[in-house]
């Protein structure tokens, strides 16, 4: 008998154009709003300043915090806090990609804090799943506003965090950092350039493979991740092409969606832990590139544990033959597409050498479900070629 449990609180609002709600919707839970983001470069600039005149609107407050970097450090997300204790703000408004809004995320749980112990924080909310603490105090009510199509961290309950001590990239996890409410426009990502498409597309697919193969699987999940994979796979060279393409932004808007939420639900499997601790070791690298350099390697070590999930995900791609056939063609087939889309497959093409692999073993003293660390170090070696 089939027993699963799914969880997604997020209020979702879809569509170009959208935008147009934000004031009034950011109304409906404070007055004074911090607003996350990254540096406002000249391509996006009109869209902030609409969102602002739209939160003008209404009456609302707006204090900027625009100190959000990639692989965003406690630093950073002290500062943050900080800014918006200092304005005594109400409601948090994230704006951009994976990085503004889990900085938004752990901003909003904490400007009720008196304080922020990160010892506590990465030993407590360690895990998405089971039994999790209490938040030390209330949070502010999060709304998310992605710019790009890929981290799905507008519907999941985690939070990457770069924990400067360790010099590691961490997720933190706590159902209460869902956003109450995202706001998913593809307007919003008509100006992502080709490569970061590619990449945040590429970070949207592996979400959605992982939750397919991983540990936590049920109907739910499975629909949701077959569904994104296949969006991907059919839309994202597309818009790599044309960035202009508003019906493909569209359909890579919905799989990084429907990917995140299977991702919260179903988890991640080795090729996150792997392209974390290699991110955060190169931190040349972005996450999404991180993933492209080993999922080769990882797919070709990994396909005979579940072959009938690695075939239907072959599948996609057009694979052919028996379920053992289209299974160990997924690893071929996935080159093929990273270099449809522009992307690197291998470690070696993006400048690490066999000396920072070997640099990296010890991280990797830790066993997944279904990979052992002495796998993930094998993927890791493999992902030179």
């Amino acid at each position: 008998m089939t027993q699963f449990q799914h969880y997604q609180p997020t209020k979702l609002t879809f569509g170009s154009g959208e935008i147009q709600q934000i004031g009034q919707l950011v109304a409906q839970y404070g007055k004074r709003c911090l607003v996350v983001s990254e540096l406002i470069f000249d391509a996006v600039k009109p869209a902030y300043d609409r969102i602002f005149a739209l939160l003008a609107n209404e009456g609302i407050t707006v204090t900027h915090f625009d100190g959000v970097v990639p692989n965003p450090p406690t630093t950073v997300v002290e500062l943050g806090r900080q800014v918006a204790q200092a304005a005594e703000c109400d409601v948090v408004l994230a704006v951009g990609g994976g990085s503004s809004i889990d900085t938004a995320k752990i901003i909003a749980a904490t400007i009720n804090a008196e304080e922020l112990n990160w010892s506590h924080w990465f030993a407590t909310y360690d895990s998405p799943f089971g039994d999790i603490a209490s938040l030390p105090a209330p949070v502010v009510p999060l709304i998310a506003v992605p710019t790009t199509s890929g981290t799905g961290s507008q519907v999941t309950q985690a939070a990457v965090i770069t924990n400067v001590e360790q010099h590691a990239k961490l997720t933190l996890f706590h159902p209460e950092f869902f956003p109450l409410e995202a706001v998913i426009d593809p307007e919003l990502m008509l100006t992502l350039p080709p490569r970061m498409t590619a990449m945040t597309g590429f970070d949207a697919f592996s979400h959605a493979f992982e939750s397919f193969t991983g540990t936590r699987p049920s109907p739910f999940v499975d629909q949701l991740a077959l569904q994104a994979m296949k969006l991907v796979v059919d839309n994202l060279p597309k818009v790599v092409a044309d960035g202009s393409d508003i019906q493909g932004r569209c359909e890579l808007a919905t799989a990084d969606t429907l990917g995140g939420i299977s991702l919260a639900n179903g988890g991640a499997g080795a090729p996150h832990p792997l392209g974390e601790i290699l991110g955060s070791q190169k931190t040349n690298l972005p996450h999404g590139l991180t993933l492209a350099v080993v999922y080769p390697a990882y797919v070709q070590l990994q396909w005979r544990k579940q072959p009938e999930r690695y075939a239907q995900v072959a599948e996609l791609f057009g694979a052919v033959g028996s379920t053992e056939e289209k299974a160990q063609s997924l690893a071929g087939h996935l080159v093929t597409f990273l270099k449809e889309i522009g992307l690197e497959s291998n470690l070696t093409q993006v400048g690490v050498s066999k000396q920072d692999v070997e640099a990296l073993e010890p991280a990797f003293c830790f066993d997944l479900p279904l990979t052992s660390g002495e796998e993930m170090k094998s993927i890791l070696h493999a992902s030179l070629v």
